[in-house]
């Protein structure tokens, strides 16, 4: 299937490409985990529906396709106490909570014209849901900078609407927008390292293969960027662990989509998921140890999210290979 931009952060796609962005809560104190890991991370499931998580404080936001379309929920981080926050007659997805977790970015598809997407933004609770971007191109896959005074999104808006995206900013009252990634490929999942001094990022190319993406690290204050994986598979979704040391990632290099984690320049890339059915869409949690992600685990199962903790092995499954 054809990787299509405009389509690309619709829950129904990310089976078969990407989705995200990332969130850190700005703590700095070092993370216990140490790669490789040597073993599979415990897992347990806290939602049986649900995509494009992100973590702000002590709830979580998700997607779920609800009355015909997809719509954006909140929860507690076990998964409980879930509450409906969007009621639109049109999709809502790919929410990203501000690091004081007082404000929620997300993408609304064509709620009054044309057929692109946009970014919005909104109370926790729903309440006071304002449009970012107002744009003829297409719109996805907002992240906060640290302070929550900026956000990173990606747009196909350079070359008029074409395929391939870059990866713009812009403040969080609409002011000041400016693009930070421009490469060749298709650019997207724009991620903040916790200082607020480097993104990383997936960018897709199309090859005689097929379509393939590779994670990048930009510095922001310099504009120097360096490739961090380079396998002839689709790897995107990077998200920073708290401290920096780590960013953890999708990719389908082992036949189809599991969660890899490497350091954040890019060494010691170790495999923390082991199934046959699809794992995407990692986030960190704040204690930078435990990590969200999407996933199912039979043909007839539902997309749902999982949590790991990177310091509790699988009992069930073996070393890792």
């Amino acid at each position: 299937m054809t990787r299509r931009f405009i389509r690309r952060k619709l829950p129904s796609v990310i089976l078969i490409v990407v989705l995200q962005m990332v969130l850190s809560s700005g703590c700095e104190r070092k993370s216990a985990v140490k790669l490789p890991l040597g073993y599979y991370p415990s897992v347990e499931r806290i939602t049986p529906v649900g995509t494009n998580p992100t973590v702000g404080g002590k709830k979580i936001a998700f997607t779920i396709y609800s009355d015909d379309n997809y719509e954006i929920y909140t929860a507690d981080l076990d998964g409980s106490n879930q509450t409906r926050l969007t009621y639109n007659d049109t999709n809502d997805y790919n929410p990203a909570f501000s690091p004081d977790g007082k404000r929620i970015a997300y993408v609304s598809f064509a709620r009054y014209s044309g057929n692109n997407d946009e970014i919005f933004i909104m109370d926790p609770d729903g309440r006071n849901q304002v449009r970012l971007t107002e744009d003829a191109a297409t719109d996805g896959g907002p992240a906060f900078s640290p302070d929550g005074k900026r956000i990173a999104f990606e747009s196909n808006r350079a070359d008029g609407g074409s395929i391939d995206a870059d990866i713009y900013i812009v403040d969080a009252n609409s002011e000041n927008e400016k693009r930070l990634v421009g490469m060749d490929g298709d650019d997207c999942c724009p991620a903040f390292s916790p200082d607020g001094k480097r993104m990383a990022f997936a960018s897709y190319t199309a090859s005689p293969d097929g379509v393939r993406s590779n994670i990048y690290i930009a510095d922001l204050g310099g504009g120097s960027q360096k490739q961090l994986t380079d396998n002839g598979f689709m790897n995107s979704n990077p998200s920073f662990s708290p401290d920096g040391r780590l960013i953890v990632f999708d990719t389908n290099r082992d036949g189809n989509s599991e969660i890899y984690i490497m350091d954040a320049d890019g060494g010691n890339q170790t495999r923390l998921t082991n199934n046959t059915f699809i794992d995407i869409e990692p986030v960190f949690l704040s204690d930078g140890r435990r990590i969200m992600f999407v996933a199912h685990r039979s043909t007839t199962d539902q997309l749902g999210i999982f949590v790991m903790d990177l310091l509790k092995r699988d009992l069930k499954e073996g070393a890792v290979e």
